[in-house]
């Protein structure tokens, strides 16, 4: 078959058509790629869905063929193309497809009957028999059709081309095949129309409407509703299950938008087999049919009173519960097949949703009655009940309400029973009833609204609930649902876990269903946080007691108390959420909750033997640290309980590596949490130490094997395991530091740092690093580990003056640490060239500048001649200058001789970087930390009154470099952070250098006004730099309006100030530079103006909106320092060099002269943003 053979034309014919259709679902065909050309061709002409139709409609032609030409007719629909039709080409097709099915109902033979080729059955879906995938496509292609007709064309507006659709349908003889199509014809309109679960576009969902709507005014629900009656009689009296459920589900699906007031639940018939179908006689189709007819009866939307009048027919929370016996039936146990198992979760999803319909139920009743429903519809069956009499009440809600809890009480026991399933997939499908129910619950307790529920006297009969019985009612609930909750919590002992985190999906399941039920608790913690207590308390305390007994009376504990208990105790006690009172500050007694860490702590459940305790055990005695530190209580006692427990094999030298990794961390932790002990801890120290000294120990490469890593090394290498022990190197010098003994203190630090110094050593003298290959650096990584060891020990640390109290002489402990720096600089002598060398050092020094105090600056230069400056890249300099900027704070102008002789070495190697051309988003990232670092640190060099390192001899030089640097980055937009730190640094610089301008208020303006006095010492803050005050203001200047004495609030008031205090102008810099202010009128004052001009700054950005701010800081400091000068040099240059008015350059210096730097900055804004 050739090209030129399968074009398409208008000539044709169906058999060269079904030849290509079957070589395009032959993969194994010579023709198969030109078939599939052909085959889309088709559905991109204008008219090839003609012969298409043709061929499906020709009983006589391949199934698979039919199949394929019904995909080229659809493609009409899914490319928009059919609504283009002419009308007769569309009546054509309609006749064409619709004759095809009638045929089929008339014969009652199905469209297609044989078994379909495996080809076709790739072509359909999986899910669809093979003996209906024709079927399917024709009934689809049906619904498409009637979307499009059966309401005004969606173009033209003209009038449907189908309005008889439904009526055409329904007038075909009833066969059997007749009953199929149909619900299969109801189930595709409903999919298509009036799915919730389905997702419609705004076009559709007006569509959807509208065809509803027309189905309305035809009346066409009664005549559905009539023929499913009739369909489920008849099915009914020949035993035809399937077809019975099927009915069902269709009156299910369609009571959300039909009147099922009037036309399903009257008919007492109907309802009362409806019940009858529950029963657990039944046949499951027959039960599951029901039951979800049911569910959409319950689920229609409604106004309250009717909502409940349908619940009393119904016996929804009683009737219907006792029939399906949701959560009592051996699907609880799973002792049933798939079946009664599918039955059994849609019974648990029937009383989710009865629940969670009665709790918008609540909702609802608050909200006025819909004006358009005089009377209840309900209320014309004589069998139905009437509560519409209910809205009219002037206790309308409150009786609603009382209703509802009634309903509420019957459902919760069966809601309570699902819940404690123990599938946890089962529980979860009650879950959100009891958010809801829990939701009303905790607003009830915000507005009282149980309160509003009338008493039991006042209520027409014993269906309602009374405000006392309610409330008795929510309490004994929120027990039930606590002792749920908590039971759920449990771990299934028959199941197998990690217990760490890594056993697999189920276990993650868990988990995951353990964070969901703890949310739960919480809510009910904040409903009644009484109730909770007393039930966690008797819970955890039960346990503990019994576990305490037990080993009084020589019992396994194992015996008494099963694992997944003690766990839960320890669990339940970990995720409390307080209030963390150990003493009663009255009376100074301890508290009940201090009671319960007390029974922990004497049932010494942490040497329970099962490997879910230690780790539990641990989270809860670091998050209630503080309880060790009470002394009140006696609590302290049991401190050497907690730290042997962390050194045996519970914690640190527990045979799990996942556990000791957490214990790591969490030993840390608790050591810093009990500080306040540092008294008791002392005779500890030394002990403990030495306990967890093996633990300290760093497993080495295998030396005589360089090649070949150990599997303990392969572990530790760029893993969590390392970085976790560096918490003990940390949590072991703190305990050092604790010891009062400067020896003992000594002596235990040698013997933590020793044995790391002399490992580096030897590396060094074997020069055993040389083995090491690009793939596999192992000594040099192991280097690396010993160096950041010796730098956590020091983070442990307190800083020496702190802790000794003494400035002249320096610990013991700084000898030891400086010994370790020594060896450090060796080694980063040696392997400078390697970062991570060069990075674990940058950490040790920047750790042990505390503990050494003032004597670390001695090791300051050797440590940058080392190689941190001549080897290092663009992030390693940006994370070395917070170390340098913790010099400065630490010893200020005792670092000022260092600062001086590294600046110019540092500044261009930092502007070395900075100059680098950047490739890729890594680099710019690294570029953007290193520029705001550098920033941060010249900042920094002015708070620490250390900016006479810019301007000496050795450094002026390069003055002009920083300042022409500040200045481009200043009005640098692509990094706003940057930008803003440029800023801050040049109100800085014009904060100490200003010019010492002549302030004009010296010396009065006006003939007799007093002379302003003397400034007094420094109290006024500029930029953390202080001045002078002068409370006076440009105002009162320009006014004449200065006396002797301050001004009083009336003069303020007068003057326009508001009251306001206000800083003086022109107090000049606190260390004038020559020139400087040339440098601020002709270089920093036009930038202010150009930023906002650039065109890739964005105000709308949050970041530039701090830019905006130091733009105001900037203007406020030069006028604070440089006086009125600067409002005529501003003047001037807004009117000559920006083109301002006079009128506008006048305002702009008024606004900077009255309003705050706050309010400056929002006028700016403002301003920027026109």
């Amino acid at each position: 078959m050739t090209t030129k053979e399968l074009s398409v034309s208008h000539d044709a014919d169906e058999t060269r058509t079904e030849q290509a259709m079957l070589a395009a679902l032959d993969p194994g065909s010579a023709a198969h790629a030109q078939a599939n050309v052909y085959c889309e061709n088709l559905r991109e002409s204008g008219d090839g869905w003609r012969v298409c139709v043709g061929l499906a409609c020709n009983r006589m032609r391949a199934p698979e063929a039919r199949f394929v030409g019904l995909q080229v007719v659809e493609a009409l629909f899914t490319r928009g193309r059919y609504s283009t039709l002419a009308p007769s080409d569309r009546a054509w097709l309609r006749q064409a497809i619709f004759s095809v099915i009638a045929e089929s109902i008339r014969t009652d033979v199905p469209v297609y009957t044989s078994q379909p080729s495996n080809s076709i059955q790739s072509a359909n879906s999986s899910n669809a028999p093979p003996s209906n995938f024709l079927r399917n496509k024709f009934m689809h292609l049906l619904v498409l059709m009637m979307r499009f007709d059966y309401i005004p064309h969606p173009i033209t507006n003209s009038p449907p081309e189908w309005p008889s659709f439904f009526t055409d349908f329904l007038s075909l003889p009833r066969t059997r095949t007749f009953t199929n199509t149909f619900l299969h014809l109801c189930f595709s309109i409903h999919d298509e129309v009036a799915s919730r679960e389905m997702s419609y576009d705004a076009e559709t969902h007006t569509a959807n409407i509208l065809i509803k709507d027309c189905m309305r005014a035809q009346s066409i629900p009664a005549s559905l509703v009539s023929t499913w009656f009739q369909m489920l009689s008849d099915a009914l009296t020949t035993q035809d299950h399937q077809t019975a459920a099927g009915c069902l589900r269709c009156i299910g699906l369609y009571v959300s938008w039909i009147d099922a007031v009037n036309l399903v639940l009257p008919n007492k018939q109907f309802i009362d087999a409806l019940l009858g179908f529950l029963r657990p006689s039944t046949p499951n189709p027959l039960r599951m049919g029901g039951l979800s007819c049911l569910m959409g009866l319950v689920e229609k939307g409604m106004p309250v009173s009717d909502k409940l009048a349908v619940f009393e027919l119904l016996g929804a929370t009683s009737r219907i519960l006792e029939s399906i016996g949701v959560g009592t039936s051996d699907a609880a146990n799973g002792a049933v097949g798939d079946n009664e198992d599918d039955f059994e979760d849609l019974a648990c999803k029937y009383v989710n949703l009865c629940g969670m319909e009665l709790c918008k139920a609540w909702d609802n009743a608050a909200l006025p009655p819909p004006s358009a429903i005089a009377s209840s519809s309900l209320s014309n069956g004589a069998s139905i009940p009437d509560f519409s009499s209910i809205n009219n009440s002037s206790n309308s809600v409150g009786l609603l309400r009382s209703r509802i809890f009634r309903y509420i009480q019957k459902l919760l026991p069966h809601a309570v029973r699902v819940m404690r399933s123990e599938f946890d997939d089962v529980s979860s499908l009650l879950f959100p009833f009891l958010d809801e129910y829990l939701r009303i619950l905790k607003d009830c307790k915000k507005d009282g609204a149980l309160n509003g529920i009338p008493p039991l006297s006042s209520l027409p009969s014993a269906d309602y609930m009374g405000n006392e019985e309610a409330k008795l009612f929510v309490d004994e609930s929120l027990v039930g649902l606590l002792g749920v909750v908590v039971t759920k919590m449990k771990y299934d002992e028959d199941e197998e876990y990690d217990f760490v985190g890594g056993g697999g999906d189920d276990e993650a399941l868990f988990y995951q269903m353990r964070q969901t039920l703890r949310s739960k608790m919480e809510t009910i913690i904040l409903i009644d946080s009484q109730m909770f207590f007393q039930h966690f308390s008797a819970v955890v305390t039960n346990t503990f007691d019994a576990i305490t007994m037990a080993t009084r009376n020589g019992q396994r504990v194992q015996d008494v108390v099963r694992w997944s208990e003690a766990e839960l105790a320890l669990y339940l006690l970990y995720i409390y959420k307080g209030p963390f009172v150990y003493v009663n500050p009255e009376n100074n007694a301890p508290t009940a909750f201090n009671a319960i860490l007390v029974k922990m702590m004497q049932s010494n459940i942490s040497a329970y033997p099962h490997p879910s305790i230690p780790l539990v055990f641990f989270e809860t005695v670091v998050k209630y640290g503080l309880f060790f530190n009470n002394v009140n209580a006696a609590n302290t006692d049991f401190l050497p309980q907690v730290l042997e427990s962390f050194a045996d094999a519970r914690g640190l030298h527990n045979p799990s590596s996942t556990v000791r990794s957490r214990v790591d961390y969490l030993f840390m932790r608790f050591v810093k949490e009990i500080k306040e002990l540092k008294g008791k801890m002392k005779m500890y120290a030394g002990p403990l130490v030495e306990a967890i000294k093996d633990v300290l120990y760093i497993i080495p490469p295998q030396m005589q094997q360089p090649n070949v890593l150990a599997n303990a090394q392969k572990q530790q290498l760029g893993s969590s395991i390392f970085d976790n022990q560096l918490y003990v190197f940390e949590a072991v010098g703190f305990l050092i530091s604790l010891d009062e003994a400067a020896a003992n203190q000594e002596r235990l630090l040698q013997a933590i740092l020793n044995p790391l110094m002399t490992s580096m050593q030897e590396i060094l003298d074997t020069e055993m690093y040389k083995l090491d290959t690009a793939e596999n650096p192992a000594v040099t990584n192991y280097m690396r580990q010993l160096i950041t060891a010796v730098g956590s020990v020091g983070k442990g640390f307190p800083d020496y003056d702190v802790s000794t109290k003494t400035v002249q002489s320096s610990p013991l402990w700084a000898s030891v640490f400086k010994q370790a720096l020594h060896r450090i600089i060796l080694v980063l002598q040696t392997l400078n060239a390697f970062e991570v060398i060069r990075e674990s050092a940058r950490f040790a020094f920047q750790r042990m500048i505390g503990c050494v105090g003032e004597e670390i600056l001695l090791f300051f230069q050797p440590v940058i001649t080392a190689g941190l400056f001549t080897h290092c890249s663009t992030k390693e300099l940006a994370n070395f200058l917070p170390s340098v900027d913790l010099l400065m704070h630490k010893f200020k102008a005792a670092f000022l001789p260092i600062l001086n002789d590294i600046f110019v070495p540092l500044v261009e190697r930092i502007f070395y970087f900075l100059n680098q051309a950047v490739s890729g988003f890594d680099e710019m990232n690294e570029m953007n930390d290193l520029r705001r670092s550098y920033f941060n640190l010249m900042n920094n060099v002015f708070v620490h009154d250390l900016m006479d390192v810019l301007i000496s001899d050795t450094n002026s030089k390069h003055f002009n470099t920083v300042l022409q640097s500040t200045l481009h980055y200043g009005g640098d937009p692509s990094d706003t952070a940057a930008q803003k730190l440029a800023l801050s640094l040049l109100s800085k610089m014009v904060a100490v250098w200003g010019s010492e301008a002549t302030n004009p208020l010296a010396k009065p303006l006006i003939p007799g006004a007093a002379p302003l006095p003397a400034q007094q010492p420094a109290t006024t803050v500029i930029n953390g730099l202080s001045h002078s005050p002068l409370l006076e203001n440009a105002k009162y200047w320009k006014a004449g309006m200065v006396t002797a004495s301050a001004p009083t609030k009336a003069e303020k008031k007068a003057a326009g100030m508001g009251g306001k205090e206000v800083i003086a102008i022109g107090l000049g810099g606190r260390r004038p530079l020559p020139n400087f202010s040339n440098f601020i009128y002709e270089s920093m004052m036009p930038l202010l103006f150009a930023i906002p001009r650039n065109e890739k700054f964005n105000i709308a950005d949050g970041a530039a909106q701090l830019v905006v701010f130091e733009i105001a800081n900037c203007h406020k400091t030069i006028l604070i320092v440089q006086g009125v000068e600067y409002l005529r040099v501003v003047e001037k240059f807004l009117e000559t060099q920006m083109g301002w008015r006079r009128d506008a350059a006048r305002e702009f210096s008024a606004a900077l002269v009255d309003m705050s730097t706050r309010q400056f900055q929002a006028a700016l804004k403002k301003s920027f943003a026109r």
